[in-house]
């Protein structure tokens, strides 16, 4: 959300092209690569698990040591897991609901990189660098949650079992997103009707605020919720979310402008956020029935085994 703020300003820099947006890119990227390089470590037990018995068996020339599951290679582990993701998808009722939700997130947010032009710079008539700068208030948004979270999250154990130091139930982690759920589709709605010239700005700037943190609650909370529902499975589970998301989301910021330019802010506004709506009964669904899915599933940890 702050990349669009930068690549405006440096859009409307007449002594920069936008070249410079790439390069900015990239100059960051190569920075966090050489980090990540560097200091990364690994934390997959199975792999520490295969590397300490390969040291060992280094030192001692004992064969007998040997990792518990040996995953075997890495074209042995490409065979076995890379049709999973797509199974999934198929199989697994949580994956394909919130991988959709999370499309959706995507969808807006890709959307708005070119839909901006239409709510804010035709709108208001606004500079590029001013129109890159209206994304500040969804990254405001977002930020006001990752701040607020901790505190919200403690005070929310205090009425649950967790006080009594007994397992947190992965249908803990989406009370964030049951909250957000309805207020994401009131922003969206916000943003199409009140985003004209006889109205201030400010008003769809709010909107985008409460989108913003409306995207990283479900976001976080639909994650966390996949990973404490998987376990050692909810890599695949991410995975495959994350490769549909971008797909999706990808090719929908190139249908956004015709779609702002033929249909106009309000409708397409509109229609994203009955979306919205028709999606956001689903983390309360899962809070309810997420137990039962996850006993039955066969990669999912059920009540049973925490």
């Amino acid at each position: 959300m702050i990349a669009p703020i930068a690549g405006g300003w440096i859009v409307e820099n007449p002594k920069l092209s936008w070249r410079w947006t790439e390069y900015v890119t990239l100059i960051i990227s190569l920075f966090a690569f050489l980090i990540a390089l560097l200091f990364l470590p690994e934390t997959h037990l199975p792999t520490l698990l295969k590397w300490k018995a390969a040291h060992l068996r280094e030192l001692t020339g004992n064969d007998r040591y040997q990792p518990e599951d040996d995953e075997g290679s890495f074209l042995d582990q490409m065979k076995s897991v890379g049709s999973l993701p797509v199974k999934f998808w198929l199989t697994e009722p949580v994956v394909a609901i919130f991988g959709i939700y999370l499309v959706l997130l995507y969808i807006l947010l890709f959307s708005f990189l070119s839909g901006f032009d239409y709510i804010f710079k035709k709108t208001y008539d606004l500079s590029p660098g001013y129109t890159g700068s209206c994304f500040g208030a969804s990254a405001l948004g977002a930020t006001a949650f990752t701040l607020l979270a901790p505190g919200l999250y403690t005070a929310a154990r205090e009425k649950t079992e967790h006080v009594r130091k007994r397992p947190l139930s992965p249908e803990f982690r989406l009370w964030p997103a049951i909250i957000a759920g309805p207020l994401l589709s009131a922003a969206l709605f916000c943003l199409g009707w009140t985003a004209r010239p006889d109205i201030t700005i400010w008003s769809p700037l709010a909107a985008c605020f409460v989108f913003g943190g409306c995207l990283c609650a479900i976001y976080v909370s639909t994650y966390e919720y996949i990973i404490d529902s998987y376990g050692e499975s909810s890599s695949i589970a991410l995975a495959s979310i994350t490769f549909v998301r971008y797909l999706v989301a990808g090719a929908m910021a190139i249908a956004a402008r015709p779609m702002f330019m033929n249909i106009g802010v309000p409708w397409t506004m509109t229609g994203l956020g009955i979306v919205a709506a028709i999606l956001s009964p689903a983390p309360f669904v899962f809070w309810w029935i997420g137990g039962t899915l996850r006993n039955k599933s066969p990669y999912a940890a059920g009540d049973d085994e925490r």
